[in-house]
């Protein structure tokens, strides 16, 4: 028994053995290529993860190494399906329907052209000429259709069900990318927040559906009156904010004060007794987090609602 013990020890004692650091390096170093290529291949896979140019050059080239490669490889062997996989890239990242066409088109050529050099006889050639564009259409369709499906989820995603402006998440999101170019970049932006006055005495009186039409407005009116570089959003509720990249004070302050005016109007023509107040402010120097500009963003709010309400106060 006290030879079995001695035997065994080693493996009780197995808890207490150390890596390498070498061994530790390499095993990170191979996990973090498999990493990086599951990413890789993930962005491929995406829509919108690779450019629509990129997607279209490098899927046109791969249908012609592909073609090549047929060309000088026996009649029994056919690399038709390989054509698939460049077709599905370009239906996939590219927005306009003719560069899809495009592909489409070189792909039924270049197979084609194959089958004619293999020597096959008409009815051979016709019957796997129309087999294969019938399967090149279908691959465009499920990879548009995947498309479609994917971008709409996204959409749905980030953007608020009531207005159609960007939500809170995205919203922040696009923050945070902002205050990050900023630490790296310098340079300067401006943040506003808008709260509705008299919304909750709007809903109580005339009830939810006039407290969402009256939310519309107000979306409508930020669309309306800011600039396409400006990310608009619905934070929750009757919150609304606006990010505005390379803008100063001089410049925040009069776009506010604008937006104030407008949504006093349209809301008044709507029948409804419904200002908006906001606040603005600028950063020059980065903010520490998206929260803690919102928060200053808040305080110049509620400072104009100290003020009176329907106005617009910088802090």
């Amino acid at each position: 028994m006290a030879e079995l013990l001695t035997v065994f020890q080693p493996m009780a004692n197995c808890s207490s053995l150390t890596v390498a650091p070498e061994t530790r390096k390499r095993e990170t170093a191979h996990t973090g290529q498999r990493f990086y290529g599951r990413r890789y291949l993930q962005r491929w896979l995406t829509p919108g993860e690779v450019s629509a140019r990129f997607a279209l050059t490098s899927s046109l080239l791969a249908m012609l190494l592909v073609m090549f490669f047929d060309l000088v490889n026996p009649a029994e062997i056919s690399l038709h399906i390989l054509y698939v996989f460049p077709l599905a890239t370009i239906a996939l990242h590219c927005e306009r329907l003719s560069r899809v066409v495009l592909g489409l088109a070189l792909s039924v050529a270049v197979q084609l052209w194959s089958f004619l050099h293999q020597g096959l006889q008409i009815g051979p050639y016709m019957t796997d000429g129309l087999i294969v564009a019938a399967s090149f259409v279908l691959t465009v369709t499920l990879a548009r259709a995947s498309r479609a499906n994917y971008l709409a989820t996204a959409s749905l995603a980030a953007t608020d069900w009531l207005t159609g402006l960007a939500n809170r998440r995205s919203f922040e999101s696009a923050a945070d990318a902002e205050i990050t170019r900023q630490r790296r970049y310098g340079g300067v932006f401006s943040l506003a927040v808008i709260d509705l006055d008299g919304f909750k005495q709007l809903n109580d009186a005339k009830g939810h559906q006039a407290g969402d039409k009256a939310l519309r407005l107000l979306a409508d009116v930020l669309r309306d009156y800011t600039r396409q570089t400006d990310l608009t959003a619905r934070l929750g509720g009757d919150e609304f904010a606006v990010l505005m990249p390379n803008t100063r004070t001089e410049d925040c302050l009069p776009l506010c004060r604008q937006l104030v005016l407008i949504i006093g109007i349209r809301m008044a023509d709507a029948g409804f007794a419904v200002t908006a107040s906001v606040g603005c402010t600028t950063f020059e120097e980065a903010p520490e987090s998206t929260p803690a500009a919102l928060q200053r963003a808040d305080r110049a709010m509620y400072a104009a609602k100290a003020n009176g309400k329907g106005c617009a106060v910088s802090l």
